[in-house]
């Protein structure tokens, strides 16, 4: 194999619906890791929520966290910080204001810790992120004591339609100042515009000096695409998004529940 540092992203690719890792991916990146590859593992989620996923000594994963926003090294190199990138306090006051008693939650992702308040209209969105994640929430009375802070991300957490709504509507407010992407129907993230898959990517391929044309990447949302794209080969799931189908160099014949990520590195093994 030429290219050596594989990028898995988490939900809807290298786990299966059941939030797992098959026995046949965890064999997979064990393969990869044996014939001189790197693994990462690159998703929306807080580290602490990765690091579930992390447990095999065998594999020890770069994670590249919160979309981009926060990337690390593995467990031999003592989880080191290669890239980090926060929101502007500014931005993170005005949708403070913007997503008071609205019909999501509200989730801020600050100092390696989850934040959101409990109401009556967000509890069962918080309660959907928690199955999804299992991340932990630390409930606070009001964001008015995180005025001024710089998160690493913001997400409402919603309903898809009323999500579509504030997707269009929070790209023409931002107009680029801020990275506003879908990573799943149910979650609308903010970012800062230098965090996404795509340059926690490429923090991971200098710092394992490894050329950006010998990295294969995998995913199935549009928060995959800019990783996909800058990935020397982008493989989409075949449950991905048309968005992160398009953005991909070739489309899995296999869905995440069809063990995709051990099939198509039993095709790249072939390839050579």
């Amino acid at each position: 194999m030429t290219k050596n540092l594989f990028a898995f992203d988490l939900d809807g690719t290298l786990l299966n619906s059941g939030k797992q890792i098959s026995p046949a991916n965890a064999a997979a990146l064990q393969e990869i890791v044996a014939s001189g590859g790197i693994v990462a593992l690159a998703s929306g989620r807080l580290a602490s929520s990765v690091a579930q996923y992390t447990t095999d000594p065998a594999v020890d994963p770069a994670i590249l966290t919160l979309n981009g926003a926060a990337v690390f090294r593995g467990k031999k190199h003592n989880n080191e910080l290669i890239y980090s990138a926060r929101l502007e306090p500014d931005h993170v006051d005005f949708l403070i204001d913007y997503a008071h008693n609205k019909p999501y939650a509200f989730n801020f992702y600050h100092d390696g810790k989850l934040f959101s308040t409990r109401t009556g209209l967000s509890d069962k969105w918080i309660e959907l992120y928690y199955n999804q994640t299992r991340t932990e929430y630390n409930f606070i009375d009001s964001f008015e004591t995180l005025r001024g802070r710089s998160p690493f991300k913001i997400i409402f957490v919603g309903d898809p339609k009323e999500l579509d709504r504030e997707e269009e509507s929070m790209k023409k407010t931002f107009d680029g100042s801020v990275y506003v992407v879908r990573s799943w129907d149910y979650y609308l993230e903010f970012l800062n515009p230098q965090a996404n898959k795509a340059r926690g990517l490429e923090a991971l391929a200098d710092a394992y000096s490894v050329d950006l044309d010998d990295v294969i990447a995998f995913g199935d949302a549009d928060n995959d695409i800019p990783m996909l794209q800058a990935a020397g080969r982008g493989i989409a799931m075949h449950n991905a998004t048309p968005g992160a189908k398009q953005a991909a160099d070739s489309i899995s014949e296999w869905s995440n529940d069809e063990d995709a990520v051990a099939k198509e590195w039993e095709r790249l093994k072939v390839e050579g």
